[in-house]
């Protein structure tokens, strides 16, 4: 089937629709607890095995301890790094440390040590961390994105694979006007950059693209189809799709954020 057919087809239904549905988790604790700093970090999982964290997860801000619950899709409440770190718990820091205390008499508390702690980068702003959980916590991967390079609306795409990609879009809707653009593998010691990164913002809020996304097996000599749609540009958040390796199938997959301004 050719692509601006089988675009055709979806648009009644896909036209206003982000390339996965929302999850419902991840901001339920935004408002049980106090505003967030204008500062810091926000964190969202993207496993492509599934994988999750502990939830809820204790953070230490200020003299206390607060909770956060880290999900795919939606970014958690904003976390501002100590000692340029921010480290987690999977049970409240202060309750165990009185409890260990209760046991020696006259003993100071002893805290116990964090299950995963997260190096971040100085003078980072407002940064998006892309958490990929491993079998342990201790092993779980991270990355960094400064909210500032991706603008809150419009679409975008991060290759995380080994396969290379090709967005191909259409303003009309029936790719008579084409516009192509390939998109890099991802390299660690590259990190996120505009080699494998694609966006498309717009000026037109509302307005709808037809697209399909493509990818190139090892050694292949075509571009296999990935995804085709439509999507709307949105002027109250981004769509952030990751592209990933899904080892159980021997191929890509879409994992979809949505990246919003803090409430």
């Amino acid at each position: 089937m050719k692509i601006a057919t089988f675009v055709a087809c979806c648009a009644a239904m896909l036209v206003a629709a982000p390339l996965h549905a929302q999850s419902r988790g991840g901001s339920a604790d935004a408002l049980k607890e106090d505003v967030a700093p204008k500062s810091g970090v926000r964190f969202v999982i993207c496993s492509p095995s599934n994988a999750q964290l502990p939830s809820p997860l204790y953070y230490k801000a200020g003299k206390e301890f607060k909770t956060v619950n880290i999900s795919s899709r939606i970014p958690s409440r904003r976390i501002r790094p100590e000692g340029g770190k921010v480290e987690f718990w999977d049970e409240d820091p202060g309750e165990a440390a009185a409890a260990e205390k209760g046991k020696e008499k006259g003993g100071k508390k002893k805290m116990p040590e964090p299950v995963l702690s997260v190096p971040v980068p100085s003078g980072s702003g407002k940064m998006l961390c892309i958490v990929v959980p491993g079998k342990e916590v201790s092993r779980t991967q991270t990355y960094f994105l400064k909210e500032s390079d991706f603008p809150k609306k419009g679409m975008h795409i991060i290759n995380f694979s080994s396969y290379p990609l090709k967005m191909i879009t259409s303003d009309k809707g029936d790719f008579s006007d084409s516009v192509e653009k390939t998109i890099g593998v991802f390299r660690r010691d590259e990190g996120i950059s505009a080699n494998n990164t694609w966006s498309y913002v717009g000026e037109e809020v509302g307005k709808s693209v037809a697209f399909a996304l493509m990818y190139k097996d090892k050694d292949a000599k075509e571009f296999k189809r990935l995804k085709a749609s439509m999507f709307s540009i949105s002027g109250r958040q981004a769509q952030i799709n990751m592209v990933v390796k899904d080892a159980s199938r021997n191929a890509p997959k879409l994992l979809s954020i949505q990246l919003m301004e803090d409430k």
